[in-house]
């Protein structure tokens, strides 16, 4: 991965934009290439020194959704494991802006094309509180009617007070999730 990650950012690449690179390649060896496999993912995150969120941290995120979290060495970000009935794999973390998502979408897009069948889902926008939610992402419908998607997520404070004091930045995820259908869709 580092030798990768080296090709890929000029010498005058934002540490902002390595870290967006850095995080597109881990959620390409965690998420696309290991995930489903939660045991070989969580040998991974121990692999890494990764520290392994404890069930209060995890309750904050995830609220009651079943799920288990990891925090980078560097606590640069977080990777994440929810499981079913939305068994998903994700890589979170904070920037000062969205920045340039290209690497993301040729991953994402070789991945889509090799699995075949993926289609674009209406974006999703969502305002809870002070915090507008914005989604993208594509899907596919599996034999057994399971919904696989791929997802990036933005969120940032909405409310114009709270940003002008600063909060300007915003909290960014990539998501492969596995969808197990309703009981009525499986009929």
């Amino acid at each position: 991965m580092l030798i990768s990650l080296a090709l890929l950012l000029s010498p005058i690449a934002s540490e902002a934009e390595e870290r967006l690179a850095r995080m597109t390649l881990l959620y390409q060896d965690i998420c696309l290439k290991t995930f489903p496999d939660d045991k070989t993912l969580e040998a991974l995150m121990t692999a890494q020194d990764a520290r392994e969120l404890t069930k209060a941290e995890v309750k904050i995120t995830m609220r009651d959704d079943p799920a288990r979290g990891w925090e980078l060495k560097d606590k640069t970000a977080t990777v994440w494991i929810e499981f079913p009935p939305f068994h998903a794999c994700s890589v979170r973390w904070s920037a000062p802006e969205i920045g340039d998502l290209g690497l993301y979408n040729t991953i994402a897009a070789k991945y889509e094309i090799a699995a075949g069948g993926f289609q674009p889902v209406d974006p999703y926008d969502d305002d809870q509180d002070d915090i507008h939610i914005h989604a993208v992402g594509e899907q596919k419908i599996l034999p057994d009617k399971t919904i696989e998607s791929l997802f990036v997520f933005d969120q940032h404070v909405s409310n114009p007070k709270r940003r002008e004091a600063g909060e300007t930045g915003v909290s960014l995820r990539f998501v492969h999730q596995l969808a197990s259908p309703t009981p009525a869709a499986s009929k």
